[in-house]
Parts: structure tokens; sequence; C-alpha cells
């Protein structure tokens, strides 16, 4: 069937500096929180099977993210994962994510979550340099990140991702490499990386908004980001999309979803999917959530979605229209999407999904970037070159 479904989980312990993902630290109504979830996921699992708009020819998958799912009692996240396998009819081969951060997971949660029926850790590590963790807030140190990831292994998991962060001010590129060897001889089969961000509205905003290149120079970041892609090639954790390397047959399957453009259900407030040819989101209020996921009318929803003639761009205090694509919409974000990965643009597939020849949409655009070094064809596909991807976004955007 190929249904992907997102669960978020708002709750944390505290707010990291650099993070601008909706989320509380007041924890005291997660229970009541949890039983809106169950209830929004069986509403949706109704809909998938009454209307079907979701089929691709892949497994299913399911990621529960964060906010910190691993800071609330396991008995709520594994009661909502076992809603929604029975409720949506989840596959066997599913690929079922749940993101755990060190300071909160342990040994006993994770063979709870592996008997409910996750099957793939992504461990938020960030770094193994205790001075690095404590500039980016995090409540773990290097110590307690390796005991978690033992943990993990210990829980019986095989398929564990761990995250970090890149260009962090005080942070050298030797570190990193000895961080990422670390874990990878832990057993850890896939590998996040992701550039530090500042954006607006975080701790880290008001910190380095005037000074993050001082500190960290763009040429220092960029040296970074390709020791890190050539270190793990070498180790044989490929790159297979701008942020993201894996063992063969380790890549997430759930977020490939997404920058193949598929359709995906979403659960939670804060929680983002896409169904149809609409985008859209769960307003970021926990107390509104609770108290109207249990009363959401099919026909709103279907409004909402523009299955009917009367849309409607809200759900009150529940949903809203981020945006609807048309055709030509769709055709735009193609490339924007695609040219993360390392398979590219399939000119074919474009082909097969909008009847239009990719080469002679974006004729000009696909000879400006090959002519400055930053695109290459090879065969039906074309890909960023090796300086494309320190120019990523100024390639994308121009297919927009």
């Amino acid at each position: 069937m190929g249904r992907h479904i997102y669960v978020h989980n708002p709750f944390c312990v505290h707010k990291c500096p650099y993070c601008d993902f909706y989320s509380i630290t007041d924890r005291s109504c997660a229970g009541p929180y949890y039983e809106a979830a169950v209830k929004e996921a069986r509403f949706w699992a109704g809909f998938d099977k009454e209307h079907g708009v979701i089929c691709d020819d892949g497994p299913d998958t399911v990621y529960f993210g964060g906010g910190t799912p691993s800071c609330v009692p396991e008995d709520l996240i594994c009661g909502l994962l076992e809603t929604i396998t029975s409720s949506f009819g989840i596959g066997s081969d599913a690929e079922i994510t749940l993101e755990v951060n060190p300071a909160s997971f342990t040994e006993e949660k994770g063979r709870a979550y592996l008997n409910s029926g996750f099957n793939r850790l992504s461990m938020g590590i960030q770094s193994l340099d205790d001075g690095i963790l404590k500039t980016l807030g995090r409540l773990h140190d290097s110590k307690g990140a390796l005991a978690a990831l033992d943990a993990a292994f210990k829980a019986g998991f095989t398929n564990v991702s761990s995250d970090f962060i890149t260009g962090v001010p005080g942070q050298n590129a030797e570190c990193i490499l000895k961080a990422l060897q670390t874990v990878l001889d832990k057993g850890v089969k896939h590998i996040s990386t992701y550039s530090l961000m500042i954006e607006e509205g975080t701790k880290f905003y008001e910190r380095y908004k005037d000074n993050i290149e001082d500190l960290v120079p763009p040429d220092t970041e960029r040296a970074m980001y390709h020791a890190v892609r050539d270190f793990l090639k070498d180790k044989g954790i490929i790159p297979y999309e701008i942020s993201n390397s894996a063992a063969l047959g380790f890549e997430s399957r759930h977020n490939t979803a997404y920058w193949d453009g598929r359709d995906y259900y979403a659960i939670g407030a804060g929680a983002h999917g896409f169904l149809g040819s609409v985008r859209f989101g769960h307003y970021d209020n926990v107390e509104s959530y609770i108290k109207y996921a249990g009363n959401i009318k099919e026909d709103d929803v279907l409004r909402l979605l523009g299955f009917t003639g009367d849309e409607t761009d809200s759900v009150e205090g529940f949903l809203y229209c981020e945006e609807r694509l048309g055709l030509e919409d769709r055709m735009r974000e193609y490339p924007f999407l695609k040219l993360r990965t390392s398979k590219g643009i399939d000119t074919a597939e474009f082909y097969k999904r909008f009847g239009k020849r990719f080469e002679e949409v974006y004729k000009n655009e696909l000879s400006d970037n090959i002519g400055k070094g930053l695109l290459r064809a090879e065969g039906q596909r074309i890909f960023l070159t090796e300086k494309g991807l320190d120019l990523a976004n100024q390639v994308m955007e121009d297919f927009l």
C-alpha cells in the first residue's frame, strides 16, 4: 500500500537553544494528549479505508518525531503505535521509527518500544564533544550518549541512526570524524549530519545572529561538510541525500517518501502532512489539539483537502491549509525535492508523472546550472555536482 504516517510528540524536558520545532516543556498533559492522538489516528485510519488517497508501491512507514518522544512514559508512545498499526493495518514489512534522546532513553524503554512494533531508532546525539554539547544545550554528555547507544543495541534494535550537528562554534572536523567513527564502531548504520541553522525565535538567533560567520566562516563549515561525506563514504556509509548517509539497505524509507513527493498522514499538534494536492498543518497548540481531536468532522476534512467543490482553509482549532498545489506547483517542487537526493532528477519519472519533458520545461534553468558546473546530466538523471552541493539552495530555487 505504501502509506506514510508522521506523528509529532510536542513534549521536551527543555527547549534546545537552536530548535525551532514546536515543543513545550510542561508534560503534565501528556496523557490527555496521547488519548487525543489515538482518536486522531482512528479518524485517519477510517478516512484511509474510505477514500484511499495514498497508494505507492513501497512498504508502509511510520515515524514518531518531536520534540522528545522518549521523555514521555513509554506506554503512551507504545499505545499510540499499537492503535496506528492495528487501525491502519500496517504491513509487516513497514519501517517504524522513533526519535529518542540519550538523556531520556533506557534499555528498558528500548525493549518496550521494540515489543510494540518500533524497528528503527533515530538518536539525537549531535556531538561527542562535551564542550560542544554544552554549547548546544543538550542534557547528555558524551558518556551518556554512548551508554544510550549501547542500551539501544542491548534492547534488540539493529537499525539505529544517529544525528549530528556541524558548524557549531568551537567545533573542528577532526572532532566530528572521531565521533562518527565511534558510533560506527558501536553498530550505527545511518548518520544524519545537519549544518547548524540560526533560526529566528530561537535563543541561538539572539546569541549568534550577528556574528555566526565570524565564529564559523562559511568556508570552514563547507569543509566540515565535505570531510564528513567523504569519511562516511569511505566507511561504506553512502550519502543518499544532502544531510543523510547510510549503509546499503538502511536508508530512511520514511524520509525518502518526503523527497519523492509522496502523500503522508500527520498526527499531533504541530504535525504537518500532505494529501492529494494539499499541504496541511495542525495548530501549534496542545490544549486546542486535545479539545478538538475527538470531534473531527469528516466533511470538514474533505473540504480542507479539496475533495469537494466547497473548500475551506481550516478545521476549527485543529487543522489549516498551508498550500494547495496545482500541476505547475508539483512540477516546480519535483526538482526542488529530488535534487536533495543522490539519485537526483529522473527525467523519465518526471514525464510519467506530469506528461511533459523536463528538458523542455526547464531548458534555461538546466542549461544555466550545467554551464556553471552546479549540475551534471548522466543518461536520464540530473544531479548536483560537488560544487553544486555547496550552492544547493540556490540551484533548487532556480526551479521554483
